[in-house]
């Protein structure tokens, strides 16, 4: 028997503009083939803080991703003209890097759509409710922000940070996973930055984080997730007033 995936709601912001990317991206590439991810689906699944942009991605399937594409690369860049011509998207704010990263804006809601080599974990079981495009696994998204942005790039963003701690108690498994992706080296440098951060966190700076749930762990993001870090993950951020000694709850994503 078919089992019909679960299908999930978005933050206000990104869910007004999912509609009109998902009709831009499908021009390009099937349906089947994108995955929304990031922040905005964490959101979705654990409700934790407003996320404000959309994340897609593709999946390589068979063979090489370009072979995926319905149009080459210059047919891309001629929808993107025409849909800015229209006003579909912002006209200064599509930006392409090679042949398979594009940003836009629908509205006032940036868009990334990336290809990636890999998915770490695809199960495809969580759709988003107005399009049924495919949520990236917490696995995949989770590595991607950490072994990408953070160890590749070394981008310690608030939010990633605050997604990390978060999914120290919600997603603990794939939280070792992502952070075992690290090299030694990135580790490191990951534990030097944040201890930076953390020492000017009482610093006024502009707020990065929309709508935190967690209000112990967004007032001290920095200084909490790098005592999780330090203990390699032993320690476990507290969620809420009197949960110091909480343990792992379990899991909710992949």
């Amino acid at each position: 028997m078919t089992v019909e995936p679960v299908r999930l709601r978005l933050d206000p912001a990104p869910a007004r503009a999912v509609g009109t990317t998902v009709s831009i991206l499908s021009a390009w590439l099937p349906v089947e083939h994108l995955r929304l991810g990031g922040g905005t689906a964490l959101e979705a699944r654990w409700h934790h803080r407003a996320s404000q942009d959309l994340d897609f991605s593709f999946s390589p399937g068979t063979g090489r991703s370009g072979s995926l594409f319905l149009k080459d690369f210059d047919g891309i860049r001629m929808d993107l003209r025409a849909l800015a011509r229209d006003g579909v998207v912002a006209m200064d704010s599509v930006v392409m890097v090679g042949t398979n990263h594009v940003q836009f804006m629908v509205g006032d809601v940036p868009v990334s759509f990336v290809g990636t080599d890999r998915f770490h974990g695809d199960p495809r079981d969580e759709v988003e409710c107005q399009t049924g495009v495919i949520l990236g696994s917490t696995r995949d998204i989770l590595t991607k922000k950490m072994y990408n942005r953070l160890g590749v790039n070394r981008l310690a963003t608030e939010r990633d940070a605050y997604d990390f701690a978060v999914a120290r108690t919600l997603a603990p498994t794939d939280l070792a996973y992502a952070w075992s992706t690290l090299t030694d080296d990135m580790k490191r440098n990951t534990l030097a930055a944040y201890r930076d951060l953390a020492e000017g966190e009482n610093q006024p700076r502009p707020l990065a984080l929309v709508k935190p749930r967690f209000e112990r762990i967004a007032r001290q993001v920095w200084q909490q997730v790098l005592w999780m870090m330090e203990s390699d993950l032993e320690y476990v951020p507290p969620l809420t007033q009197g949960d110091e000694d909480v343990g792992d709850r379990g899991e909710h994503g992949h």
